[in-house]
């Protein structure tokens, strides 16, 4: 493809696929169009309905990008603003994408992102509202920008309120976005390493990244003030940038963090820490230790539940196993795939 927007009758086929869309949105995306335009009484009904709340309701807005090698870039936008949307404690709504895509792609690189997009759309019941699609001479790999809305009713907003003697647990295994990741990128020279088998349960551990079911099951039941999702910097980088803009400090034990042995095995292989690697997919909430005690009863295999810290005085400050965490660095991840592109294992 050619520099310049994405030609029209490229973006008629990918309208084409986009279900009927509900009587709250009033414009939606279509060739011309400038905008989405949304009745807002209609559209909070849903979230109305979902908590059993006849309170006010907010409007939650969130933006993100998808940067790294992705096999899915389009779902994953999705998924990452979909899970920053729903710590409030909100229900996504309604999805935009900016995709801005190197000179030289193909139709089919294209269409499978917006693929991804509009599945992931579908699968949550998430409106796709409109968005934007070029090819630049300014990017050498696809970037993808994703814009969610998202409502929730005053009575169940998650307020981002910590109180000392709070605990903070971890739903989810840690580092599986960053694992599937490196897996998948570097599959030819880990499987050197490494049986194909299990990067192959990495990759798949890596696809199932969606925290949206669980936090919002969580809020719905137990309402606790504060949930994040783990994002770039790992787990340690999410819980540093929760805790050190407050009043408080907090105690964390590496050996409390759940990490599958697949994980643990291909960190310690390219000499990364897992803790320290993109982690979507792993939600830290923060709530009292006795709703902790019940959402801990929701454990699962496929979803573990650990408390991992708890909440002090500042003056303590922000300590792993009893040393001080600094600030977060890069991605550990931006280490691991270097060292598989050099093949320096």
């Amino acid at each position: 493809m050619e520099e310049g927007k994405l030609p029209l009758d490229l973006l008629d086929k990918i309208l084409d696929d986009i279900e009927k869309l509900p009587d709250s949105i009033i414009q939606g995306p279509q060739v011309g169009a400038d905008v989405a335009v949304i009745d807002y009484h209609k559209a909070i009904k849903q979230t109305q309905a979902f908590y059993q709340s006849k309170e006010k309701v907010f409007l939650v807005y969130k933006t993100d990008p998808i940067t790294f090698p992705t096999p899915n870039p389009g779902k994953y936008a999705v998924i990452v603003n979909a899970n920053d949307v729903v710590t409030s404690g909100a229900i996504p709504f309604g999805f935009n994408a900016t995709i801005i895509l190197p000179i030289g792609s193909s139709t089919k690189d294209v269409f499978n992102i917006q693929h991804g997009i509009q599945q992931e759309c579908k699968k949550n019941n998430i409106i796709i509202l409109g968005g934007h699609t070029e090819f630049s001479s300014s990017v050498f790999t696809p970037i993808i920008s994703g814009a969610m809305l998202g409502f929730v009713p005053k009575d169940y907003y998650v307020p981002r309120e910590i109180n000392e003697g709070d605990v903070m647990f971890c739903v989810g295994w840690c580092a599986k976005e960053g694992a599937g990741i490196i897996a998948n990128e570097g599959f030819k020279e880990l499987s050197k390493h490494m049986g194909k088998s299990l990067l192959d349960i990495l990759i798949k551990l890596g696809k199932d990244i969606s925290v949206v079911n669980v936090a919002l099951k969580i809020n719905r039941k137990n309402q606790p003030g504060l949930m994040h999702d783990a994002t770039e910097g790992g787990v340690l980088g999410a819980v540093y940038e929760t805790i050190a803009p407050s009043d408080f400090g907090i105690k964390l034990h590496s050996e409390k963090f759940p990490l599958t042995n697949e994980t643990t095995k291909v960190c310690k292989l390219l000499e990364v820490d897992p803790l320290k690697v993109i982690s979507s997919g792993t939600l830290l909430v923060i709530t009292s230790e006795s709703k902790a005690k019940k959402i801990k009863k929701e454990s699962t295999k496929e979803i573990p539940i650990k408390i991992i810290g708890e909440i002090c005085s500042k003056k303590n400050g922000i300590t792993l196993d009893g040393e001080i965490i600094p600030p977060p660095g890069p991605d550990a991840i931006i280490e691991a795939l270097r060292k598989l592109e050099e093949g320096s294992l």
